[in-house]
């Protein structure tokens, strides 16, 4: 006889991220095929129910899994090989290289690892913008983890470039549409400074042909908005909107050199923000203006960035550090409370994605994409307030369960899909063939630290 639910939490304090921020402080979560069947208060239960797995939530808070808006997953395998220089440097003699010596099976492995990460830190959906999305793809549908996965496409004016990217985008919608179980597609030109006007343009019809988001990114440094003036005599923003490629379907990354008439755009058009305060720090790129964002009421995700430009995937402390940011930079303590924070990484996270009717909240009908925290631990006792213990007070080891689509992917901090030992040993066979293969004088002090 099968059981009647999938997944039953009783006990639990969850926050629910709904429209009214309900709080309920003593509820249940029914699950079935993958999705939230129904939510409620202890009070309301009749009847004892038969279920495949239950979870006594006792002293535990849930929340709707984190939603990370930008990342390059596949970046793991460069995390802390080039810290601390300039960005020119940086990409130039240390990130370039090493793209231009990866695998497919490197992209795999990183992606394993990139995903490991986020789940043990209650990240449950993550948009990519990176290369051998096939590997991605084939990484994220083993370990059973949601991804918005994109291509990312660049061609410097080169024709035959551009007709290869725009090939492999429909290769990976294809692939995705066939094959997949939780991966969708996001088509992902990587910024005006990188792609012409052909591929932008193409890139949005491939959005509008197939109704898929877009993102790309934009103004994230003042060079970039320089270079583009002198070739177009505007901004970044304006250039995308002379070419007609702005709309409400659009992720922009960064956005962080912006004027009031880029603003007016993003609002005009509907544009959402993912906003990576971390990387926008170490990169030296600057920081987001909030309050000019909050004005003309746009929309802000929350992203990690990549693992080589943070140096981690925790969405806890991407939303804690853009609390402290924001209030430091504009001396005010009542700017992005700890609620909207939170917000930003979860529902304003699935709006960017146009995801919001299936994640991002726990409400019924919803999939059930969901983290469990430990509050009785000393780093977060007491829990007088649940918003102000996630914003200011936890870390990613206070995620003790990470359900995603309706399957328990992480439980007490165990894996159920993956060998994290395994995937760990790979990474670094990986990153040492890696830096073989790249064979220049700045890599060589790195494999001895690996061996």
């Amino acid at each position: 006889m099968s059981s009647e639910y999938d997944i039953f939490i009783k006990n639990a304090q969850i926050l629910t991220m709904n429209k009214e921020m309900e709080i309920i402080d003593k509820g249940f979560i029914l699950v079935k095929n993958s999705k939230i069947v129904e939510i409620g208060s202890m009070t309301d239960l009749t009847k004892k129910h038969d279920t495949k797995e239950e979870i006594d939530a006792k002293d535990k808070l849930v929340i709707p899994g984190f939603v990370n808006s930008h990342n390059h997953f596949a970046m793991t395998l460069f995390r802390g090989i080039a810290d601390d220089l300039p960005l020119k440097d940086w990409l130039t003699n240390y990130i370039w290289p090493l793209e231009g010596n990866l695998e497919k099976n490197d992209c795999y492995i990183g992606t394993m690892l990139a995903a490991i990460e986020m789940v043990q830190g209650g990240t449950t959906t993550a948009c990519d913008m990176y290369f051998h999305e096939t590997e991605v793809f084939e990484a994220l549908e083993r370990i059973g983890f949601r991804g918005v996965l994109g291509h990312g496409m660049l061609d410097f004016g080169n024709e035959e470039k551009r007709k290869n990217e725009v090939t492999e985008t429909k290769n990976l919608i294809n692939l995705v549409k066939n094959k997949a179980k939780l991966c969708s597609v996001i088509i992902s030109p990587h910024a005006p400074n990188t792609c012409s006007v052909e591929l932008l343009l193409e890139a949005k019809k491939l959005s509008e042909d197939f109704n898929l988001p877009l993102q790309i990114h934009l103004a994230e440094t003042e060079k970039e908005v320089e270079e583009i003036k002198s070739i177009y005599n505007v901004t970044p923003t304006q250039h995308l909107q002379n070419i007609g490629f702005l709309c409400k379907e659009l992720v922009a990354a960064h956005c962080i050199w912006l004027n009031q008439e880029d603003y007016r755009l993003i609002k005009q058009n509907d544009v959402k923000i993912a906003h990576n305060p971390t990387s926008n720090l170490k990169l030296g790129s600057g920081i987001l203006n909030f309050n000019q964002y909050k004005n003309h009421d746009i929309l802000l995700a929350l992203g990690t960035d990549g693992p080589s430009s943070n140096n981690n995937l925790s969405m806890i402390e991407e939303l804690r550090l853009a609390c402290y940011i924001h209030k430091g930079v504009n001396r005010n303590t009542e700017i992005l409370p700890a609620e909207e924070a939170i917000k930003m990484a979860t529902i304003n996270g699935a709006k960017a994605l146009g995801l919001q009717d299936e994640i991002g909240s726990l409400e019924k009908g919803k999939k059930a994409d969901i983290a469990i925290i430990n509050k009785k631990t000393p780093n977060v006792y007491p829990p007088h307030n649940p918003y102000s213990m996630i914003a200011y007070a936890m870390n990613d080891s206070n995620i003790k369960t990470t359900i995603i689509n309706g399957k328990i992917i992480m439980n007490e901090r165990k894996f159920k899909t993956v060998d994290v030992s395994k995937t760990l040993i790979d990474v670094k066979e990986a990153i040492i063939q890696l830096l073989d293969r790249a064979n220049l004088e700045q890599f060589k002090d790195k494999i001895r630290f690996l061996k």
